[in-house]
């Protein structure tokens, strides 16, 4: 049987299925002590993953050093250990801080990040990701990430993947600069870039990001892609520390990955959220990376490890960490350009092809 139906009629109801706010309930809010208590110390003495000059401490030992507590303004504080001198050392690893979530983020998740500072200075590498428990394959998602004294803050994604990349269609809708579109780990040829965005405000990252007082940084996964953003502290939606936020209403997103060019729920699997903070290693001790903002402070990053005192900005001060849940991740999250998209019910008996002539749309 063949159906005729007005495009008048169609249209509007796509439209409505593509661009309706999805409901999101806080299913983690973690603030001051519940925020420590919500991740596990991955303690190791070497840098396996990223050949850093570092030594990740337990919890008790992170405590004894004060490397983690809460201030008090109640604001959590991780860091780097900023007092001990080691001159003449050159093997000598300063211990600092990695941190894994007790409990994984599944698709269909929003993550709202409220810092007043993020670590910085030359050597120091920060991060604020989320990975899955078998890496690659199950996906990398860098929200917070850049080294050394750079003002502006990375977004990326690694993927297991051999298909997963940046459409070219998200360049339009995000407001940062991509600058890497290929998201898949090759650990053969040693390629773990990522698919990068970089963010084109200057006070996203480094010491411009502190002496604005932070900001806000927001990352949702759902089956439309993933999307990132970052606010100053001036520009911060009101609805986003809310018990109901709605990407919908915010601007344009600094990161865009579309579900057309990598799948966001084959490609990602349940995410554990990571912070820690490195010293040198494959990223802020790459020479050519480090000549480019510190090359006037130090001839090498590896040479300033020794010296406590380059390390006192090497410290996040967080406000809140939130995760919320559509509690469904089959559906979409937002209406903006970068977030659109429309859902279709898997648990469906009829095929329905759909075709545009003058102006009508044929069901058959």
């Amino acid at each position: 049987m063949t159906m005729t139906i007005p495009a008048a009629l169609i249209l509007p109801a796509l439209f409505l299925t593509t661009t309706s706010a999805q409901t999101y309930t806080l299913s983690q809010n973690l603030s001051g002590s519940s925020f420590l208590s919500a991740f596990k110390y991955n303690e190791s003495a070497i840098d396996y993953n990223n050949f850093g000059n570092v030594h990740f401490l337990s919890q008790s030992d992170a405590v004894a050093d004060n490397l983690t507590y809460v201030d008090n303004n109640g604001h959590v504080i991780i860091k780097v250990d900023n007092t001990t001198d080691a001159d003449g050392d050159t093997t000598f690893g300063r211990n600092s801080v990695y941190l894994e979530s007790n409990t994984a983020m599944s698709i269909g998740s929003l993550l709202v990040f409220d810092a007043v500072h993020i670590p910085y200075g030359c050597s120091v590498w920060p991060s604020l990701f989320t990975q899955g428990q078998d890496w690659p394959d199950n996906g990398e998602i860098d929200l917070v990430e850049n080294v050394n004294l750079a003002t502006t803050n990375q977004y990326s994604l690694h993927a297991g993947s051999s298909s997963c990349v940046q459409s070219s269609s998200a360049t339009s809708n995000q407001t940062g600069t991509t600058t890497s579109s290929n998201c898949t780990v090759v650990p053969s040829e040693d390629e773990n870039t990522g698919c990068v965005v970089d963010d084109n405000q200057s006070n996203s990252f480094g010491a411009g990001f502190a002496e604005n007082s932070g900001g806000v940084y927001a990352a949702l996964w759902d089956e439309s892609g993933i999307a990132m953003w970052f606010f100053n502290r001036s520009s911060v939606p009101s609805d986003i520390s809310s018990s109901e936020p709605d990407p919908s209403s915010w601007s344009t997103a600094s990161a865009w990955y579309p579900a057309s060019g990598c799948s966001p729920s084959s490609a990602f699997g349940p995410q554990t959220i990571t912070l820690y903070i490195d010293i040198c290693g494959a990223f802020a001790g790459d020479t050519t990376v480090f000549d480019e903002t510190c090359s006037s402070v130090a001839s090498n990053c590896t040479s300033l490890v020794q010296t406590g005192s380059n390390y006192d900005n090497a410290y996040w001060e967080i406000n809140y960490l939130r995760v919320y849940s559509t509690g469904n991740s089959s559906t979409s999250g937002t209406s903006n350009d970068a977030c659109a998209a429309t859902v279709f019910s898997h648990n469906t008996f009829l095929a329905v092809l759909v075709t545009v002539s003058l102006g009508f749309f044929t069901i058959l």
